[in-house]
């Protein structure tokens, strides 16, 4: 057996300020600006309509992620264009997406004998 990585030991503070953050990350809505800003830069216009929401909703999740370091905006002219400033959110959107892979995988392929013999018990019952 694989012997588990050792962590630091975080400190009740350290652990409300990590609770905080993922909470914050926890807002379908700012998942899927995320995702599109993790793609590429784009004008709060283009993300409101890459992901189905109003521009003023866009703008205060925009500012919201903005004010805790995780989007950078960089201006030109009247226009905003942000992209994703802390590459820490994508590794923990993958960590958190391969995990899901595993765990639905694991869930389907339990699933198939029992489909298989659900299927079978169906047959010889005709």
């Amino acid at each position: 057996m694989a012997k588990r990585e050792t962590h630091v030991d975080l400190s009740d503070e350290a652990i409300e300020l990590v609770a905080a953050r993922l909470r914050l990350l926890g807002d379908p809505a700012r998942l899927r600006i995320l995702r599109e800003l993790l793609r590429g830069e784009c004008s709060v216009l283009e993300l409101a309509e890459r992901v189905g929401l109003q521009q003023p909703s866009v703008s205060k999740h925009l500012s919201v992620l903005r004010s805790e370091g995780i989007v950078a905006r960089r201006q030109e002219g009247l226009h905003s264009f942000y992209r994703v400033a802390d590459a820490s959110v994508a590794k923990l959107c993958d960590l958190v997406c391969e995990g899901l892979a595993r765990r639905l995988t694991g869930n389907l392929a339990s699933l198939t004998p029992l489909a298989r013999t659900a299927g079978r018990r169906a047959s010889s019952r005709k």
